[in-house]
């Protein structure tokens, strides 16, 4: 019970210490987009250009990542259908 216990607290730290890091590394991209942004604008990057560089920067990481949720949505749904069915 004792061991139970401590699993959970070293779990719960876990969580808490993910929780700050995932908020650091949000905080330091926003960061540093802001500082991007203020570069761009400084060099003379008109506003559709600017909104033209965000969507370039926006898809790669948009179209990868729908890649990956339909190519893992396969086995999780196979195997959803199959603990439903049988």
């Amino acid at each position: 019970m004792l061991l139970g216990l401590v699993f959970d607290v070293v779990i719960l730290l876990l969580i808490a210490v993910s929780v700050l890091l995932i908020y650091s590394l949000l905080m330091i991209t926003v960061e540093e987009k802001t500082f991007d942004s203020g570069i761009m604008r400084l060099v003379g990057l008109s506003n559709t250009g600017y909104a033209a560089s965000i969507l370039v920067q926006a898809s790669f990481f948009v179209f990868p990542s729908i890649i990956c949720a339909f190519a893992a949505s396969i086995p999780v749904l196979h195997f959803l259908y199959q603990l439903l069915v049988d």
